[in-house]
């Protein structure tokens, strides 16, 4: 049921949705209206839908010289081929508003791109941007072990998604806290290094626990990796369940593990003991025992004298 509620409200997300964020490079010159820059810029940005939602990521360039353009598409690793046009579709028209800087980034919910007049293909450069939707998430009780939990889930994520053996860099996955669930989401551009893609979520997290400690949810976007948490189910891909490790299970188990040896312990000294106690007083009885005349045979009084004599007390 999910799988199929899912994909029918990132549609309407995407239909009624705004940009997460719009970054301009300060460091890059503008470009002019009807500019051969320009022009490359928005053949660049005719390809990247199609092409895009093919595998979900696509880079290219056009032009040549100091006009040439770069640029790259990602979409979410969870989106099927449609949502992922619709939205690189709907980016490369807003990127084109706003400021006219030569270096460019927009970010959506389920996609992103990038241009620029210099190739980055190949570099890793953390660029870290906090949506203002996270201002309006509320508060958790217990924040301080909701962020240990949280950061547990977001590690073995970005475990998960930089050293599986995909090129995909993408992974989900949800960990038990309190009466709900925590869901997360990291994903790297899959142009980069795994070492890379590692190193820019462990930079995300930090951002993530400094906007976000404490709330019920967060984003992080930039460049090459994106970072995501929820209390409720916002992927349409299968994840992996974790459950965090409880130190003081971990005591109790220990004290369990010593309480049962004792008591083993002591068991095992009261049979040892109980043991002794019963063969030496079975000894004993032995060795005090009336030993009767046979009843069979004649009796002799004599016999008899001397039996009694023999246990008579000294």
């Amino acid at each position: 049921m999910l799988s199929a509620i899912i994909p029918l409200f990132m549609l309407s997300a995407l239909a009624n949705g705004n940009p997460l964020y719009t970054y301009c490079f300060n460091d890059a010159i503008n470009y002019t209206a009807n500019s051969q820059f320009e022009d490359n810029l928005h053949e660049l940005l005719h390809w990247l839908p199609s092409n895009t939602s093919v595998t979900g990521f696509y880079n290219n360039y056009f032009g040549d010289g100091a006009d040439r353009v770069y640029g790259e598409a990602l979409c979410r690793g969870d989106v099927n081929q449609t949502i992922c046009q619709n939205c690189i579709k709907i980016a490369s028209q807003e990127v084109l508003n706003g400021c006219k800087s030569k270096e460019k980034i927009i970010w959506y919910e389920f996609c992103q791109i990038h241009y620029s007049f210099q190739n980055f293909s190949t570099l890793m450069v953390y660029t870290g941007k906090y949506p203002d939707s996270n201002s309006l998430e509320k508060n958790v009780s217990n924040p301080s072990h909701f962020n240990e939990v949280l950061m547990y889930l977001m590690n073995n994520l970005s475990s998960e998604a930089s050293f599986t053996p995909t090129k995909r860099m993408f992974a989900v996955g949800e960990i038990k806290f309190s009466k709900s669930n925590i869901y997360g989401l990291v994903q790297c551009t899959p142009d980069i290094k795994k070492s890379d893609c590692r190193s820019c979520i462990t930079s995300a997290l930090g951002d993530l626990n400094a906007c976000c400690q404490g709330l019920q949810g967060g984003i992080v976007v930039s460049r090459n990796c994106n970072v995501r948490f929820e209390l409720y189910r916002f992927y349409n891909a299968s994840s992996m369940s974790l459950t965090y490790p409880s130190p003081a299970g971990g005591k109790w188990k220990i004290g369990m593990v010593g309480a049962v040896t004792c008591i083993s312990a002591f068991v095992i000294a009261v049979l040892i003991v109980s043991s002794v106690v019963y063969l030496r007083w079975k000894k004993g009885g032995q060795e005090g025992r009336i030993v009767l005349p046979n009843q069979s045979s004649t009796t002799d009084p004599s016999a008899c004298d001397m039996t009694l004599s023999s246990i008579s007390p000294r």
